[in-house]
């Protein structure tokens, strides 16, 4: 493995840890008491709040994801565009549900939705580390 390789693959493992970090944050979000709270507009704050956090975990997901996908290339590892397709596939939808989920009626179904997203979020998370690590 030459240096280039060496530094898309380094960069591919920081970016899938900062992407795992974030899902965590969004993952922390859909616990909040706030949800739980009298108040409408502390519902309201919670679930903006759940749904930022979610749209930012998938941002750093579909890095994570292209920057695997050019470290895998680089590498000449097989199979890396469609593991690509089915990872970018899989952030798409998680960040329209994500943004979908503040629109939902009642916390239940904000947090129904969220939890779809944090799990589709979560299976492009670990096809980026396929990508790159392979299995």
């Amino acid at each position: 493995m030459n240096d280039e390789q060496s530094k898309r693959l380094s960069e591919a493992a920081d970016a899938l840890i900062q992407a795992s970090d974030a899902l965590e944050e969004a993952r922390e979000t859909m616990n909040d008491r706030r949800f739980d709270s009298e108040q409408e507009r502390d519902r309201i704050q919670a679930a903006q709040q759940m749904t930022g956090k979610l749209d930012s975990a998938g941002k750093k997901v579909d890095d994570a994801v292209r920057k695997c996908t050019v470290a895998a290339a680089a590498t000449g590892r097989p199979g890396t565009f469609a593991a690509y397709k089915a990872a970018d596939l899989a952030v798409r939808e998680a960040r329209g549900l994500a943004r979908r989920s503040g629109d939902q009626d009642g916390t239940a179904a904000k947090k129904a939705m969220a939890a779809e997203a944090v799990t589709k979020v979560e299976g492009a998370l670990a096809s980026a580390a396929v990508i790159v690590f392979g299995e």
